[in-house]
């Protein structure tokens, strides 16, 4: 009979909090009587689910300091190739898609570090408390939180925001103001062109590129403006200005910077747009300017008021890598696009415009592969730490139990800890996008990622009939 040694596959989540849980994967992991944290902080508070995967609640005083996480039995000990640390969340900004600020029905962005363990968020006045869950956030990372505000929110001046955490405690952020919106739509980010024309080289600063007044979209407060470049030579520095006096730059920051090797890899750099930038842009043209480096295109970031629909899903672009999308293209065999496991019953539907998605016809339970993938080659990918896994998803009316299934990704044969609400507990029979950003994952898979032919998928258990899926990909974080 086969042994099998003590070891460490991953583990999720990677910033703890005094109480928080902590799921392991593994093997052997029925032996183990203790988990050390940084700082050698010990726990012996374990579940043993199964030999594959144990629970841990996490020591009070923790370090701030990443480090391994350690699992000792009375056979020896073993170290993760992950690290963990003890959350330091800090707020840093708030970020509105309406030019008038929160309004109901619009989205609201938190920025900070240190987010991911946020359970709920608190927002109240004297007469009204309302909370959000988490599974109801658009989307949660380690460094932002996006939610639509609600239309039931107390509205008015000086409204308090709390963030709760999953061991209880919370943090008050700053007051903010809250106005009734018209209800109706949503607010989604969209990629709005605003020169895409001949390739422009701006030599020694002799030459520049300008947008006229008229072509800006409503510019608001964290709007990211991306000019896109070619032919970057040594000592290339961008500029964003504006035509008033003196062609000034549109903000300080702004009006001359170097052009990074990261913004050569990328092929574009950003700028996000500060309140004086919006100001001096007001009634004056966009002036894109520099040395040493082509102009392609120039286009900025924006969020936008969409009708309610049926569909919210992302766009697929031409930076996304499809890893699965039940399509038949580029010689990726879709009919090997389905799962391992005995018993679990997909099916293939396909949509009026000729999309193919997968369906799970029946409820299954236990440990399953719901999907997996590995007969495509997808190269290599830089910077794998600024990519996000993401996936569409409908879930139909009726459903229950979504959230409770408990999930792992695999990308390329890395097994990516999610657990319980990795999928929301109902998109009220509407496709959506569900997103995770790769750093918040595994914070040690940066550099050179190379797929192979190596197993792309969703492990999990639980897993409700009447959930839809399509395109698992990887897309750049903007």
């Amino acid at each position: 009979m086969g042994f099998s040694e003590l070891s460490i596959s991953s583990f999720y989540p990677t910033i703890v909090m005094d109480g928080t849980e902590v799921t392991i994967a593994g093997a052997a992991l029925n032996t183990v009587t203790e988990v050390v944290f940084p700082d050698g902080k010990s726990s012996t508070d374990i579940t043993i689910v199964d030999d594959k995967l144990l629970k841990v609640i996490a020591p009070t005083d923790v370090s701030e300091t990443a480090a391994p996480l350690v699992l000792r039995s009375s056979d020896g000990e073993v170290s993760s190739r992950q690290t963990i640390k003890k959350a330091k969340t800090l707020f840093s900004s708030y970020i509105y898609s309406d030019n008038e600020g929160a309004v109901t029905g619009s989205e609201l962005t938190i920025s900070g570090t240190d987010l991911l363990l946020v359970e709920k968020i608190r927002i109240s006045d004297e007469n009204k408390t309302i909370e959000i869950p988490s599974l109801e956030m658009i989307r949660k990372s380690n460094d932002a939180i996006k939610f639509t505000v609600p239309e039931d929110s107390p509205i008015g001046d000086n409204i308090k925001v709390t963030l709760v955490f999953e061991n209880g405690t919370s943090m008050n952020l700053p007051d903010i103001n809250i106005q009734e919106g018209s209800g109706g739509g949503t607010w989604v980010e969209k990629e709005v062109v605003l020169y895409d024309g001949e390739p422009v080289a701006t030599g020694g600063w002799d030459t520049s590129l300008q947008v006229p007044n008229s072509d800006l979209p409503k510019l608001k407060v964290g709007d990211v403006i991306r000019v896109y470049i070619s032919d970057v030579e040594s000592g290339a520095q961008g500029s964003l200005k504006c035509t008033a006096d003196g062609w000034p730059g549109i903000d300080t920051e702004f009006e001359y910077f170097d052009i990074t090797q990261q913004d050569i890899d990328a092929g574009y750099y950003m700028c996000t747009l500060t309140e004086n930038a919006i100001t001096n842009l007001s009634g004056n043209n966009l002036i894109v300017a520099g040395q040493n480096y082509t102009i392609t295109k120039v286009s900025v970031f924006t969020s936008v008021f969409v009708e309610d629909t049926d569909d919210a899903r992302e766009p697929i672009t031409d930076k996304t890598v499809i890893l699965m999308d039940f399509e038949t293209t580029e010689g990726h065999n879709a009919s090997w696009d389905n799962s391992w496991t005995q018993g679990v019953e997909l099916e293939f539907p396909t949509e009026n415009n000729g999309n193919i998605y997968a369906r799970l016809k029946t409820t299954v339970e236990g440990e399953i592969w719901l999907l997996n993938c590995n007969h495509v080659d997808r190269g290599t990918v830089s910077n794998i730490e600024n990519y996000a896994v993401k996936f569409d998803l409908m879930i139909e009316e009726g459903v229950t139990g979504a959230s409770q299934a408990a999930m792992q990704l695999i990308l390329s044969d890395n097994w990516l800890w999610v657990g319980q609400g990795f999928f929301p507990e109902t998109t009220n029979g509407k496709w959506i996008t569900v997103s995770y950003k790769i750093s918040d994952l595994n914070a040690d898979l940066t550099g050179d990622f190379t797929f192979g032919t190596n197993t792309n998928g969703m492990y999990g258990s639980d897993v409700p009939a009447g959930i839809n899926i399509d395109n698992l990909r990887l897309d750049p974080i903007e």
